[in-house]
């Protein structure tokens, strides 16, 4: 949970850096982050340090969401037992998921105490698919010592997008996988699925909309 509350705290704080020059004319993904980034820190600006409402919630959700692949993702998390999944389950779970992170990213907005961030590089590690990171630290502002973080970026096509993050070298999807892998490997995954929902049912309502639109 302390990692993912990291992961969270990265799109508020990422400092402006060129990025390199990439063979399409596609924003790079250092841009993407920092385009995002800029905005969600426009609206928490403009909300003065009050504690987030549901409506500013769903606005942050409404400028992350276009930039996350949680097709991908979902894949990447459930692993072999994607494949046994139907389609209508493959579906289920990746709106589940995506509710998920939206929520745990909304949520942990309240965490932002200053904290900064340096980049340290970017790279595109992969032709076939396009798959790039951005390496950064985050800097901690009460003396703790700085924590390393990518983020890897897949090319789908038409634009760069975040499938998963690496927090003090701990993979955010392989986390995940674990959690949700031990589920369906001992109950199954009609349980997995009525776990996620039960915990959706429980969201506020608005952020869960906006996940949705």
């Amino acid at each position: 949970m302390r990692r993912l509350r990291y992961f969270s705290l990265l799109w508020l704080v990422l400092m402006i850096w060129t990025a390199p020059a990439w063979a399409d004319a596609d924003p790079a993904p250092i841009q993407v982050v920092e385009q995002l980034t800029n905005q969600v820190l426009q609206v928490l600006q403009s909300n003065k340090g009050k504690p987030l409402t549901p409506a500013v919630k769903a606005k942050v959700a409404d400028i992350v969401l276009p930039h996350m692949d949680f097709m991908t993702m979902s894949q990447y998390v459930m692993a072999q037992y994607w494949r046994q999944m139907t389609p209508a389950q493959q579906q289920e779970f990746v709106r589940l998921f995506k509710d998920l992170l939206v929520r745990t990213y909304t949520n942990s907005l309240n965490h932002y105490h200053g904290q900064t961030v340096r980049i340290t590089g970017s790279q595109q590690i992969s032709q076939n698919p396009p798959v790039a990171q951005v390496n950064m630290v985050i800097r901690q502002n009460d003396g703790g010592p700085d924590i390393p973080v990518i983020y890897a970026l897949l090319y789908t096509g038409k634009e760069w997008k975040i499938y998963n993050a690496y927090i003090d070298g701990v993979s955010m999807v392989l986390n995940y996988r674990q959690s949700f892998g031990q589920i369906a490997s001992s109950r199954g995954i009609p349980a997995l699925l009525q776990d996620m929902q039960s915990k959706d049912r429980g969201a506020d309502t608005s952020l869960t909309e906006a996940t949705r639109s």
